[in-house]
């Protein structure tokens, strides 16, 4: 039996963790993160319940948990024992009610409704499911053997486990995952439910429900379309927090600190990057499209650092690569910590003796890494890649920090692009930042001199002409965002985008994705074209907030797949 909670499929009530699962830490702001961005709390996981607690301690079969006190809204950590607490009482009351369940059945398969031991195992279970409705409903959820109460993994006994599979079965015969009991439920539903499992096991589902169950509703099993909604919005909040992380992981003091804590929440920050690229590529680079003044420069570190992984998968490094890569890249610009603070606050370009002094993060960073972390394969790595990120590709010498004419490593090449990339398009306190369109365009021109040319059509493959984040108007007069890649036959000229406004310029209230690679049905004449990108900042649009809102998707009814070409067309 299985001892790790899963996920109900289409239940997002708890989304699963990404990497290894650590103990909860206390809930922090984000710093400096916008206010209108929205994004949504940060998400726990269902922890697993531990065994049953002895009889002398389990209290009263209708005890109910004590509400939180005022310490444990203090304390973290009391808050933690409190919540874990809860949550045993809920499981707990949920094997009750389950056994009891299973016991009425098989009591009413030789005993009629009025036998005495009837009577007292529905006393028993109404009392269960009165413990269950304390906070209101009680929804049930079984899937894959494992229950769940209201989101609560029920880490069950055999005799529980037992009559949760028959329950299960049951239930998937009416094509329905679980069932939620209100206040208006009544013995004789009880009755009905018990027979549903036991007595009739063997007739029709359909037969034995008939009409319905007063007091409970059966909840049908979820379709293709809700599974994806429901999997989009978890992969959103589970970007939300890898960003959140990410804040608090890697600002440039916190790059400096030599503690083991803090090398490991940067190492689990890197596996959660590493997985989401892996389980959703196109949230992970909506992260790169959260840019705002307020900001610390950490955030331009974590958008290198996805770009960078991003790039690595598409050029075929293995997982173990993908996780040297994206550590090298959150501490590639360590050194800018050990320079004068002021100089990134200049509103203007910088003179000769302030260009000099910066221009000393680079061996600075390299000297602070193999001093501080060893020469691991690791730190190894960082420290290269501190040192050689701003040298130039042609081996002309230019670039800083020293003149050279070797290439440089691999890891050193592809963050320096995402570098590049990543800074035109964040803002900073001498210039204003250029849209992503702009930045792809004035990346290529560094292609062949400063910049690694295959590196940078890597680039141009990933982000395509309108890059995750771009504001764009359409042929059909809507503003749309691009979220990544179509699904068609050109998926970067033609990209997957959500719809903020309409033909007339009002607001959508509730965003709806499109594929720009839809044509029409009757003809061959594509649904919508790009027209031009436009700056987020003159529009006064918020572009992380509406790629993080929630959204409806909808799937395309006839891609260009389904049109012959005459010639096989780039993708580019």
């Amino acid at each position: 039996m299985s001892t790790q909670p899963p996920e109900p499929p289409g239940f997002p009530g708890e989304p699963a963790p990404l990497g290894v699962e650590t103990p909860p830490e206390p809930a922090a702001e984000p710093l400096g993160l916008p206010e209108p961005l929205g994004l949504p709390e940060p998400l726990g996981a269902p922890e697993p319940l531990g065994a049953e607690r002895p009889p002398d301690a389990a209290g009263p079969p209708d005890a109910e948990p004590p509400p939180p006190s005022a310490e444990a809204a203090l304390d973290p950590g009391l808050a933690y024992q409190e919540d874990r607490r809860r949550r045993r009482e809920i499981a707990r009351k949920a094997r009750d009610f389950l056994v009891h369940l299973d016991t009425l059945g098989r009591l009413l398969q030789i005993h009629d409704a009025n036998n005495t031991a009837v009577k007292e195992a529905l006393e028993r279970l109404s009392q269960d499911v009165a413990a269950l409705q304390a906070g209101g409903e009680a929804t049930l959820v079984f899937a894959e053997g494992h229950t769940f109460v209201n989101g609560v993994w029920v880490r069950a006994s055999q005799r529980a486990w037992e009559a949760g599979i028959q329950l299960t079965r049951r239930l998937k015969e009416l094509r329905a995952r679980g069932l939620t009991l209100d206040a208006n439920i009544t013995p004789d539903t009880l009755i009905q439910l018990s027979r549903f499992v036991g007595v009739d096991k063997d007739k029709p589902a359909e037969e034995v429900i008939g009409a319905g169950l007063a007091g409970a509703e059966i909840l049908p099993m979820p379709t293709e379309a809700d599974q994806a909604r429901a999997g989009r919005a978890t992969q959103r909040a589970q970007a939300a927090e890898i960003f959140r992380e990410g804040m608090l992981t890697i600002g440039r003091d916190d790059l400096k600190r030599l503690d083991l804590y803090m090398r490991r929440r940067q190492r689990t920050l890197v596996q959660n990057l590493v997985q989401l690229s892996e389980d959703d590529p196109e949230e992970l680079l909506a992260l790169t499209a959260i840019r705002d003044p307020k900001l610390p420069p950490s955030a331009h570190s974590l958008a290198v650092a996805i770009f960078s992984i991003a790039m690595g998968r598409i050029i075929g490094l293995s997982r173990r690569e993908l996780m040297r890569l994206g550590m090298s890249a959150l501490g590639h610009n360590v050194g800018e910590s050990l320079v004068d603070q002021s100089l990134f606050e200049v509103a203007r370009p910088l003179d000769v003796e302030e260009r000099d002094e910066l221009e000393r993060h680079p061996l600075l960073g390299m000297k602070h890494q193999l001093m501080h972390y060893g020469f691991n394969t690791t730190a190894l790595d960082r420290a290269v890649v501190s040192a050689e990120h701003h040298l130039h590709w042609d081996g002309s010498g230019r670039g800083y920090p020293f003149a050279t004419h070797h290439t440089a490593h691999l890891f050193s090449r592809i963050i320096s692009v995402a570098d590049v990339f990543d800074a035109l398009c964040t803002p900073r306190p001498h210039r204003e930042p250029y849209t992503p369109d702009q930045s792809v365009k004035l990346v290529r021109r560094l292609s062949g001199n400063q910049l690694d040319p295959d590196i940078v059509f890597i680039l141009r493959r990933l982000v395509g002409r309108y890059p995750p984040g771009s504001l764009v108007e359409l042929d059909s007069g809507e503003w749309a965002i691009v979220l990544g890649p179509g699904a068609g036959s050109r998926p970067l000229k033609r990209p997957r985008v959500v719809l903020i406004s309409d033909e007339d310029g009002f607001t959508i209230p509730q965003p709806i994705t499109a594929d720009l690679g839809e044509r029409h049905v009757r003809r061959k004449a594509w649904l919508r074209t790009i027209v031009r990108a436009l700056d987020p900042r003159r529009a006064k649009v918020n572009v992380a907030q509406l790629l993080f809102a929630d959204r409806i998707e909808n799937p395309p009814l006839k891609l260009d797949h389904d049109v012959p070409l005459k010639k096989r067309v780039s993708p580019l």
